[in-house]
């Protein structure tokens, strides 16, 4: 439980507006918003910050959508956040990412990922625990991605970083699952 606002109908008016703007931007996208966007909205400058870095790294960013994903569900499985895991699982099927990728992370067995997976793993295992990243690793990511899509690789290790501690901070849970 919180004391923010978590219903977006409850909002106060220029958060409420933000929030309108916010989902059919998202919308236009085919995804949905919420979650961990209603408690930042409680601090609407904030919220739109926030969005506004999330939106580039999600839709605009040079990664490929199956790293974004795999790298999603990896910081989601390292900081505990389920509301991450069960936002984005169907998101990363869609990407293309393999099942069997998502398997290895879902069971925490990241020992056999392939290329390029095991690399972004290998990067992710120094970000989680605040170490440097190797430069052969760096090189690496580098030379598949440029130096652009290496930087977007640790921005978004933290950004999801960041959104485990908004969503175990104030107890973002998935929607329970329709009977």
């Amino acid at each position: 439980m919180t004391v923010l606002t978590m219903d977006a109908a409850a909002l106060p008016a220029d958060a409420r507006a933000l929030y309108d703007v916010m989902a059919a931007r998202r919308a236009a996208h085919g995804e949905h918003f919420g979650g961990p966007y209603l408690a930042l909205l409680n601090h609407p400058e904030l919220a739109k910050r926030v969005e506004e870095l999330g939106f580039f790294l999600k839709f605009e960013g040079v990664l490929p959508r199956t790293i974004y994903q795999f790298i999603v569900l990896t910081i989601a499985r390292a900081t505990g956040a389920d509301y991450e895991w069960h936002d984005h699982i169907e998101r990363a099927r869609a990407a293309g990412l393999p099942a069997a990728v998502i398997e290895s992370i879902g069971s925490g067995h990241e020992d056999a990922l392939p290329d390029p997976y095991a690399l972004v793993h290998a990067i992710l295992a120094r970000t989680t625990t605040w170490q440097v990243v190797p430069e052969d690793l760096q090189a690496r990511a580098a030379g598949l991605w440029g130096r652009r899509g290496l930087v977007e690789i640790v921005v978004v290790s933290g950004f999801y970083q960041m959104f485990a501690a908004i969503n175990q901070g104030f107890d973002i849970r998935p929607a329970p699952k329709a009977s």
